[in-house]
């Protein structure tokens, strides 16, 4: 007979994706690395906390679109050398133009957003990745939108800081995220008073 816990099913996921080095296709298009036509080589570098992570050079080629594209990434990565080819495919949009996606080197599938785990480059559900606020309860997902929230208003990473409407909405957005963390709080807390059969919510003074 097994001990207690040995009939759950055990989690599979080796992290989560907030704590990798990641390439977003879409941004890497908005900095200019992914235009169509053309071959580009430029360096790309990760911080964590304001410090350097890793930095690598990246050789963006879209030169034939009918045959599609490719990137090529080289460089120091935190757990050694990496020198790594990742397909991209251009698939035209209805308003004329064309959209572009990565294709995971392990599962062929499309995507926006590849990780770098266990030495190369690969789709979310390749690396076995999770989302951090999967594993939160409901109060620090609240907490974690609020956060995002206000680290938006100040600009975070030097991006421009939102103005005019946008920042209004983020504002109002802002104080929504803070009183339901503030609610679902307390109301964990009224759950626990009624379960211990106490009279007073944890922390209060008579």
């Amino acid at each position: 007979m097994g001990g207690i816990g040995s009939g759950a099913r055990r989690s599979t996921q080796i992290g989560n994706v907030e704590e990798m080095l990641a390439l977003d296709i879409r941004v890497l298009r908005r900095i200019g690395l992914v235009c169509q036509g053309e071959c580009i080589i430029d360096i790309v570098c990760w911080t964590i906390n304001g410090l350097s992570a890793a930095s690598a050079r990246l050789r963006v080629d879209l030169s034939d679109i009918e045959r599609g594209g490719s990137m090529t990434i080289w460089g120091d990565m935190p757990d050694g050398a990496i020198k790594q080819h990742v397909a991209i495919e251009m698939m035209p949009t209805p308003f004329g133009g064309y959209r572009c996606y990565f294709i995971c080197p392990f599962t062929a599938r499309r995507c926006e957003v590849i990780y770098y785990a266990r030495g190369r480059f690969g789709s979310r559900e390749a690396q076995r990745l999770n989302y951090a606020v999967q594993g939160m309860n409901d109060v620090s997902r609240a907490r974690r939108k609020a956060e995002k929230l206000r680290s938006r208003l100040g600009g975070p990473g030097g991006q421009p800081r939102p103005r005019g409407r946008n920042r209004i909405d983020t504002v109002r957005r802002l104080h929504n995220a803070e009183y339901e963390a503030k609610t679902l709080y307390l109301d964990r807390l009224r759950a626990l008073a009624d379960r211990s059969g106490s009279p007073q919510m944890p922390g209060e003074r008579l």
